[in-house]
């Protein structure tokens, strides 16, 4: 039998009309449109006071109705579903202000406009040169055309629990990107560095960004309408249909209409079926060239490259070729649950569940955590679980070995290597904003009394790391060549010493054994992450900083004789 994807619960068939019975019901002349409404949806419910928010056309509340109407509790016809619309077309209108009834003739035949689609806004051209100096035309985009995820929540619930608190749902909220934001923008002076800043707005603020709400910097980002707070929405990336290239957000989205009729949603169920919203099979959303859209960055105005996961994914190994043995990126950070990692060196198995909580139950289901590196906890941040799941992703993204070279001798010279693997991740280590991450080794020796010979990577009292340390990340250089954090900045890359996947990476300390060195020696080495250096965190969150979490990713010992 096939299986239907139901996402509405049947006590949700009366969802949007409970509050017109407390808001509208006592502001309005009696009649049988009234009456009927009273009887069919005047009954207490689960309440999503957004609804009333939305542009409804008469048609649109018809479209409503219809969709509630073909619950199984729903108790009214398609006859009596017409009159209702008409009654909430009538005194509610297209959002407006609650409106008087007209009285209408007993005898009068109620008239029902027939539904029209809203017309497709115009392309609105959107400031976003090249490295070629050539513009591109995105749609304009209304934020009344999407849904809010707390509506997706009442049929999604599982999924909208881990999307929440991950920091797709923190892209525009989180502080540390805000404070970051200004704090580069105020060093941006010319016209590419400006646009540069720009488009960081449009990566973290997708809606606001495209419907003109937060174009800049400068704008009042507590003002922004509340459906543009949410950064990177369920109904935002289900509505992703067209990827125009690899990079910098250049893809299409077709949403719903002003007056709250929803779009297709996009996902990678085929069959599915839901009685709210239309429901397309997309491949797209399988693959790894859907996080590509927003996971290669490059300077908008010069194209030096910013974040490069996906190109790096792409000359992978993980990447075959072959679509039954190719590693995709929703493989890793989609499968991830509480008790697996899901890396390139741990099981990645199906996740078994709904994904709708009346749907049926599926061999697997994506989880919508979707972690990376960060481990913040703070207000503002990701919760503790999202913080856990970090964690245990950087726990099994790497191995790191001790390798003897020569002899240990009292009085000597001697050398230790150390080999870094990445093991686990299908892209370098470290990805993503590498030019303010921080990977580094910290090397330690100890003689059999627990005596220190040599250190390299401690933190100071202050945060800061050893600045002989091995660290691997890269540096960007200025139009001068002068080595810069500022992206705005950026002309060029100076340095990019990181691990790519299945690759390693063998480091050299050379340090000198004390002639009354008691052996063995004991050797602890400890491959550590944090997602920005501590001063840049002061910097940019300033009164509010917080300390930024070290995670010991992993870690090797050895004890070698001396002869």
């Amino acid at each position: 039998m096939k299986n239907i994807n139901i996402c509405i619960q049947p006590f949700a068939v009366f969802i949007i009309f409970t509050i017109f019975c407390a808001t509208l019901i006592n502001n309005t002349n009696a009649g049988p449109r009234k009456r009927l409404f009273e009887m069919k949806c005047g009954r207490p419910c689960h309440s999503l006071n957004k609804s009333l928010g939305k542009k409804k056309s008469q048609g649109g509340w018809e479209m409503v109705v219809e969709r509630m109407r073909k619950k199984k509790s729903s108790g009214f016809t398609e006859k009596e579903g017409k009159e209702i619309a008409a009654y909430l077309f009538e005194i509610r209108g297209s959002g407006g202000p609650i409106r008087k009834a007209k009285k209408t003739k007993k005898k009068e035949k109620p008239k029902v406009a027939v539904s029209k689609p809203a017309p497709k806004p115009k392309p609105t051209l959107i400031v976003e040169p090249e490295s070629t100096g050539e513009h591109k035309a995105f749609q304009k985009l209304d934020t009344h055309q999407f849904i809010e995820p707390d509506v997706c929540a009442g049929c999604h619930s599982e999924i909208y629990d881990q999307w929440e608190g991950s920091m797709h749902s923190k892209s525009f909220t989180d502080p540390l990107w805000r404070g970051s934001l200004k704090m580069f923008a105020a060093e941006a002076k010319t016209e590419d560095e400006k646009l540069e800043i720009k488009m960081c707005i449009k990566c973290h603020a997708p809606l606001g960004f495209r419907s003109g709400a937060i174009t800049s910097h400068n704008d009042d980002f507590d003002k922004a309408p509340e459906i543009v707070k949410e950064g990177i929405f369920c109904n935002w990336c289900h509505n992703i249909s067209e990827a125009r290239s690899i990079g910098n957000a250049d893809y299409e989205v077709s949403p719903g209409q002003a007056d709250g009729i929803p779009s297709a949603m996009l996902g990678p169920h085929k069959g599915a079926v839901s009685s709210f919203h239309p429901t397309k099979y997309s491949e797209l959303h399988t693959r790894s060239e859907f996080c590509g859209l927003c996971h290669n960055v490059t300077h908008a105005a010069n194209a030096t490259p910013i974040e490069s996961t996906f190109d790096e994914w792409k000359n992978s190994p993980y990447n075959t070729g072959d679509p039954a043995t190719s590693v995709h990126c929703q493989d890793c950070h989609m499968r991830q649950t509480l008790k697996v990692a899901a890396t390139g060196k741990t099981a990645r198995p199906d996740v078994q569940g709904k994904a709708c909580d009346n749907g049926p139950i599926r061999p697997h289901v994506a989880t919508h955590y979707i972690v990376g590196g960060t481990t913040f906890t703070g207000e503002g941040y990701g919760n503790a679980t999202h913080a856990k799941l970090a964690t245990a992703r950087l726990q099994n993204a790497a191995d790191i070995e001790i390798i003897k070279s020569g002899e240990y001798k009292n009085n000597n010279m001697a050398t230790v290597k150390v080999k870094v693997i990445n093991s686990g991740a299908g892209h370098y280590l470290p990805t993503g904003m590498t030019e303010i991450r921080q990977m580094w080794i910290d090397f330690e020796i100890k003689d059999k009394n627990r005596n220190q010979i040599f250190r390299s990577g401690a933190l100071n009292e202050k945060g800061g790391i050893d600045p002989e340390a091995i660290m691997y990340n890269t540096i960007l250089g200025d139009k001068n060549g002068n080595p810069v954090v500022n992206l705005a900045l950026a002309d060029r890359v100076l340095v990019d010493k990181r691990i790519p996947p299945k690759g390693f990476s063998i480091e050299k300390y050379t340090f000198f054994i004390p002639k009354e060195t008691e052996g063995p020696l004991q050797i602890k080495t400890t491959l550590r992450y944090r997602s920005c250096s501590q001063a840049f965190a002061n910097q940019a969150l300033k009164e509010k900083t917080q300390i930024v979490p070290v995670v010991d990713m992993t870690s090797a010992n050895m004890k070698i004789a001396i002869k």
